[in-house]
């Protein structure tokens, strides 16, 4: 028999026991963590991030976002990097901005995505790398004033820093690595000014991006270097060594400074950034929206439209066009049918009293079963829906055969499937816009790049793309003008074979603050003056609470047009609005065309290399906005 003493050792061998049993399972279970950490892979810091150029975004661009990230251990990451918007701090809205990313170990190295920011408030965006968080970031300030400013802001302007020296010289104007500029001039709208005081060490996909960016209207200032001269270009860029102190590269403008980059003054930033295409408010317009606002139209005062407003008009009008034709007469007809058989009709059916009492209930189960199948029979989607694209675009000539295009989509889909748009071969940047919900769509810029989206049965996708592209010379001249103080008095532009002609297109010229209309005349193959002029601001009020699946918007009777029509037709001074904001022009009432140029409008059917193909039989329907700037010498040709 066991003493207690006995019994006593033996509790306390157990217990020691069991402690040291207790700390090799927690050793064990700390090993297996570690291991766990160590296989999740390498660590990564953020060094730096510079949004845009100069830290801030352009609203209604797709805008660089640059990060430089450091490995920070000796092994290789090989993996899928993530950018995607918080919806208020919380939860993921819109699409995936993906790529495939290498850091050798123990080094760093730049990535760049091109997010499209449609309005000018502050969001956050998150990094993930293979589905991990990595860092957020909260976007920026935009580069116009806000009406609640005080204080003018200036554009985004930079200069060139060679990418392995860093330098805080001059301290006037912001500094950008040339290593970071972006490679597709998809991605260059919203940059006003750049100074540069060497030759960039870039390779050719920059080159050409570099050179775009100036021909769609940008300003390129040239300081000497420190010998003393300015800088000598090769290859694409070699236009740029004309030896003039200011001269145009298609509408843009390359001027040399006789100073170097340490004399760069403020003054001498202020008046190489102005904005010589912004006047005073034009009084005229002024006066009309006070005449309106007496009549109580409610037009109040020209909105600073954030390019959002623009993009949910177009996008939601495109949903109301998909929407099915429901019998809604047979549909009421129906629901009154069925109140009526529930009661009275069952409640009497009840009072019977030859009935069994679980008739009662049968006839309810009954009615319930037999309706619920004719309102899915009659409800159901299957109105001779078909996948549809339809398509808004607005096109400007960088040169006579290259174009920039920004398009709004809307693909409509009737059986659920990831689908994908792309064009090979072109710089294009993607973007589902600034939706407020979750996309199931990943975007890849480039060449080679798309947008592949997860969209189900009966349903409609938006997304934008903006895309560079060649096409054919229109060989536009201009055979005769009279301008003069008070407008245009007489314009003919002759036109080339290559020209888009229909009956159905709308040729405008945009002279000064005014609008011209334009007919063409088929048997010369020229363009005419035609019809009476109207203010651009006066042009481009906008105008959102039109509907065109309402029968009661006030259509008129003679109006044969499909709502498809009225709606291409009604987005043209939304369209004309959205290429001023490509000249970085938020308050439509200052705007004024030089007076060197003219502007050419033709608003015409989306031909077929202009269209985004998607991997799907779609009938595709769509308008693009051509914009092309005719410049005067001597008033008599481009």
């Amino acid at each position: 028999m066991m003493s207690a003493a006995d019994a006593s050792d033996s509790h306390v061998g157990l217990a020691r026991r069991g402690s040291a049993m207790t700390a090799l399972a927690m050793l064990i279970i700390a090993t297996i963590g570690s291991a766990a950490v160590a296989e999740s892979g390498p660590t990564l810091k953020i060094v730096e991030h510079t949004w845009g150029f100069d830290g801030r975004v352009q609203p209604g661009q797709f805008n660089p976002l640059s990060i430089l990230l450091d490995n920070q251990t000796d092994e290789a990451i090989d993996a899928t990097a993530a950018l995607q918007r918080l919806q208020g701090r919380l939860s993921p809205a819109g699409g995936q901005y993906v790529q495939q990313v290498f850091i050798a170990p123990a080094a760093r190295r730049w990535i760049q995505f091109y997010p499209y920011v449609a309005n000018s408030y502050q969001t956050d965006w998150i990094l993930s790398f293979d589905g991990e968080k990595i860092g957020e970031f909260t976007q920026p300030r935009p580069a116009y004033k806000r009406e609640s400013e005080k204080e003018e802001q200036q554009p985004q302007v930079i200069i060139l820093d060679k990418a392995d020296t860093v330098s805080s010289r001059p301290s006037t104007v912001k500094h950008l690595p040339e290593n970071i500029f972006p490679p597709y001039a998809t991605a260059t709208f919203g940059l006003h000014t750049v100074f540069v005081d060497h030759v960039p060490d870039w390779e050719l996909p920059r080159e050409q991006a570099f050179l775009s960016w100036l021909k769609l209207g940008g300003r390129l200032h040239l300081l000497k270097d420190r010998r003393g001269e300015y800088p000598r270009f090769s290859g694409v860029l070699a236009d740029l060594n004309q030896p003039l102190t200011r001269y145009s590269v298609g509408r843009g403008v390359v001027s040399r400074l006789e100073v170097q980059r340490e004399g760069l003054t403020e003054t001498m930033v202020r008046q190489a950034v102005v904005l010589d295409a912004l006047k005073d408010e034009d009084e005229k317009f002024e006066e009309f929206l006070q005449q309106q606002r007496q009549l109580g139209r409610g037009v109040g005062q020209l909105i600073e439209t954030e390019p959002s407003t623009i993009d949910d008009q177009f996008f939601r009008h495109m949903r109301e066009l998909t929407l099915p034709d429901h019998a809604w007469w047979l549909i009421f007809l129906l629901a009154l049918c069925y109140i009526g058989l529930i009661f009275p009709g069952c409640f009497l059916l009840s009072r019977n009293r030859k009935l069994h009492f679980l008739a009662t209930y049968g006839a309810l189960v009954g009615l319930s079963v037999l309706f619920s199948i004719m309102f899915l029979a009659i409800g159901q989607r299957g109105y001779g829906e078909s996948t549809t694209l339809q398509t808004l675009a607005v096109a400007r000539a960088e040169d006579n055969t290259h174009w920039s295009v920004m398009q709004w989509n809307a693909l409509f889909v009737t059986s659920g499937d990831s689908y994908q748009a792309m064009v090979p071969d072109q710089q294009s940047v993607y973007s589902t816009g600034e939706t407020i919900d979750q996309a199931n769509a990943q975007i890849v810029p480039g060449n080679s790049g798309g947008i592949t989206m997860l969209i189900p049965p009966f349903s409609t996708q938006t997304f934008v793309s903006r895309r560079r592209l060649a096409s054919a010379d229109w060989r536009l001249q201009i055979s005769d003008v009279d301008l003069q103080l008070s407008g245009l008095v007489k314009l003919i532009i002759q036109t080339g074979d290559n020209f888009p002609v229909a009956e159905a297109n709308k040729y405008m010229v945009l002279a000064g603050r005014r609008l011209y209309e334009m007919k063409y005349d088929v048997s010369t193959k020229q363009l005419h003056l035609f019809g009476a002029k109207r203010r651009l601001a006066e042009y481009c009020q906008p105008n959102f609470d039109f509907q065109y699946t309402n029968r009661w918007n006030g259509q008129h009777e003679d109006d044969l047009r499909t709502p498809t029509e009225r709606f291409y037709d009604e987005s043209l001074p939304a369209l004309v609005q959205r290429d001023l904001l490509d000249d970085l022009v938020h308050k439509v009432p200052r705007y004024e065309l030089p007076s060197d140029r003219l502007r050419l409008f033709v608003y015409t059917a989306v031909p077929d290399e202009f269209m985004i193909s998607v991997s799907a039989e779609a009938r595709s329907t769509g308008r693009i906005l051509f914009a092309k700037d005719l410049f005067l010498r001597s008033g008599v040709r481009e």
